[in-house]
């Protein structure tokens, strides 16, 4: 696989450095091996089988920019794809039935026009203006920014399939679902004085999503961002589903740095998961109800070394049959240690609803000697309801790794544990990591 990563790379460098007076190509390349167990099968009160899995991954990520071509102030190139092999078992989570898969995650032209006020961009892509949340589509988008700190860009093409399998209908894993999906944003921007990301941005945004010509999905969005300072941001979104005629999303957070040693976020956020497929996916019948999340968090640096925080969420959501409100509690504390070639860290989960809860205990570490690296990172956790009988979980990483030279590093790591699943459970990986910068002239 490391052949098909060099051919990659040369072919991508050698087609951005042709006619370019000058180009920076960023690539990776992670060659991963891994051995362990996995459960199969096992219905209700069945025993499942216990696999085991041989999976060899490559993941190739490739990046070309400064390209000087004619009629375009920048164009880039970038392309992220991976592979497997089971050398074993097929593994239940490949999603698909053969032991060779793959796909691509991006791969897309992106170019910039007329003083950069004109961005066009075709291929593989995910689009994250306002309504798009995100979302993946094979096809293109624009982005023109006018006078005034006005901003338009829209955006069409096919919602991405996974490992290239069937688009639209029931056999679509895309949350999207269809077959086609088309949007845009119009934005505003208004610039303040003392300091680079100061100002207020505003935008209104729509999605619609199609299905063999039948519409699934349409969303109409706002957002915001607001900083009026250095130290202190405030972000908001909101998503209305416009077929089921209420609130997708709605969320505000606000991050504030007090002092240099203080932090402090507030955020609150309102979720209604269903809305966020298609409407004929029939996933849409497992997606939870509406729930609130409301709450924020604390960071403060004791030494330049420690530092201490905490997070508190209240849990906001339908009880038992979907009558009252439950409330509920996540709690996060936290104490890390980091300096010179150590870190080392806890942190204390716990959460309540009324579904279900656990507490959870994790500790790790990591120590540097020069080019080389150990990690260990451990988690205990007590579940309040058992699941077969058990309701504790613990579960060990111990990881090492090494700077080869030449833009190569190569990582070992070690996974032991016992769940309610598997009695003992172990995992291996060996990892070869590949990453370079590249940069082609033209010789006139």
């Amino acid at each position: 696989m490391r052949t098909l990563s060099r051919m990659i790379f040369a072919a991508v460098l050698l087609g951005a450095a042709t006619g370019a007076s000058a180009t920076v190509v960023d690539a990776s390349s992670t060659t991963m091996v891994t051995a362990g167990q996995q459960t199969a099968g096992g219905l209700a009160g069945q025993r499942p089988d216990l696999l085991t899995a041989v999976p060899a991954f490559e993941i190739i990520n490739v990046s070309a920019r400064d390209i000087q071509a004619p009629g375009f102030d920048d164009l880039q190139i970038v392309l992220s794809s991976w592979g497997s092999y089971d050398f074993a078992t097929v593994r239940t989570d490949a999603g698909v039935g053969t032991q060779l898969t793959g796909d691509v995650q991006t791969g897309y032209v992106k170019g910039q026009l007329f003083d950069r006020h004109l961005t066009l961009q075709v291929g593989r892509e995910f689009i994250a203006a306002g309504a798009g949340q995100m979302i993946q589509i094979d096809g293109g988008s624009a982005l023109v920014q006018l006078p005034g700190g006005i901003s338009v860009s829209g955006y069409a093409g096919s919602p991405v399939s996974q490992r290239f399998a069937t688009r639209g209908g029931y056999q679509d894993w895309n949350p999207l679902g269809g077959d086609l999906a088309y949007g845009g944003r119009l934005g505003w921007n208004l610039p303040l004085d003392g300091g680079y990301g100061r100002g207020l941005d505003l935008g209104v945004s729509a999605l619609d999503v199609e299905d063999h010509g039948q519409s699934v999905r349409q969303d109409a969005g706002v957002d915001l961002r607001y900083q009026p300072s250095a130290g202190f941001t405030v972000t908001g979104n909101g998503v209305w589903d416009m077929y089921a005629a209420r609130v997708a999303e709605a969320d505000v957070t606000a991050l504030w740095n007090v002092t240099r040693l203080l932090y402090v976020t507030a955020d609150v956020q309102f979720t209604t998961p269903d809305s966020f497929l298609s409407n004929n996916s029939i996933l849409s019948v497992f997606a939870d109800s509406a729930f609130t999340q409301l709450g924020g968090g604390v960071t403060y640096r004791l030494t330049p070394a420690l530092s201490i925080g905490g997070d508190y969420h209240a849990v906001l959501e339908p009880g038992p049959q979907g009558t009252g409100t439950s409330l509920g509690h996540e709690v996060l504390a936290r104490l890390e240690y980091q300096r010179s070639s150590w870190t080392a860290g806890t942190d204390v989960s716990y959460i309540d609803t009324y579904q279900d809860g656990y507490t959870s205990l994790r500790v790790y570490g990591r120590r540097d000697f020069g080019p080389a690296f150990v990690s260990v990172d451990a988690m205990g956790t007590h579940l309040q309801t058992g699941v077969n009988g058990l309701n504790d979980t613990v579960n060990g990483i111990l990881s090492a790794g090494y700077t080869l030279g030449g833009g190569w590093s190569a990582v070992v790591s070690g996974t032991a544990g016992v769940n309610p699943f598997m009695e003992q459970q172990y995992d291996l990986m060996a990892k070869l990591v590949y990453n370079q910068t590249y940069r082609a002239r033209e010789v006139k």
